[in-house]
């Protein structure tokens, strides 16, 4: 299988795209250009077949990784099984958009598999790593916006701290979010000082930048802003 998918990936290689991707996701290499329909199209295919082959096989190009973290988040198995191959395939995670693929497509039921999930995340979020802090932030975004676990959600993003652009970008999106969601509870926490100060302007961009917060909401955090 794997060297179908590699052949299946080179014939939809789009050189200027992949020029176009080189540029806005640094970190990622061996990029062939192909565009995500036609990769989530081969992931729905190796998810039919033999897909435990392809994922105990190497990858080389960027779409392979993508491809990982799609058929991980996606073949039918045993929560175990996948939570196993999640905690292998993290470290494997380089750049932003593997990681929002992956998060994004990751599918887990409510109960016990999510509370695991969620005990991952908490581990994540405290390995001093760039990407893997990432991963925390946007598995939270994607699947722990809720009344059990906003109050951790928040506090968890609200003191922990890395340089990286990436981590603090993610952590600024999903703050974003929560205050969407639960705009009461996650307000005074945007301005608390144990909040990296660069994550707090880049999450009330983003808030200001949303259709979905009133001009009034939005003209308050920003006069909040610039009085700190």
């Amino acid at each position: 299988m794997q060297t179908d998918v590699k052949s299946e990936l080179a014939a939809l290689a789009d050189p200027k795209y992949s020029e176009f991707n080189k540029k806005i996701i640094p970190g990622a290499e061996n990029i062939l250009g192909v565009r995500m329909p036609a990769v989530r199209n081969i992931s729905k295919k190796i998810c039919k077949e033999d897909w435990r082959s392809f994922l105990d096989k190497p990858a080389f190009f960027y779409e392979e990784n993508l491809l990982r973290g799609m058929v991980i988040a996606k073949a039918v198995m045993g929560f175990d099984e996948r939570l196993d191959r999640i905690k292998g395939f993290v470290p494997e995670i380089d750049n932003w958009a593997v990681c929002d693929v992956f998060c994004g497509e990751l599918e887990v039921n409510d109960g016990q598999d999510k509370e695991e999930l969620w005990n991952y995340c908490l581990e994540l979020i405290d390995t001093d790593d760039e990407y893997r802090m990432r991963v925390s932030a946007v598995m939270m975004l994607d699947h722990f916006l809720d009344d059990r676990h906003i109050d951790d959600v928040l506090r968890l993003l609200t003191t922990r701290y890395h340089p990286g652009y990436y981590y603090k970008m993610g952590a600024a999106w999903t703050l974003s979010y929560c205050f969407m969601k639960y705009p009461v509870k996650t307000e005074p926490m945007l301005f608390l000082d144990s909040l990296d100060g660069e994550i707090r302007n880049k999450a009330v961009q983003k808030i200001s930048d949303s259709f979905r917060v009133s001009k009034e909401d939005k003209e308050r955090l920003k006069a909040k802003k610039k009085g700190l």
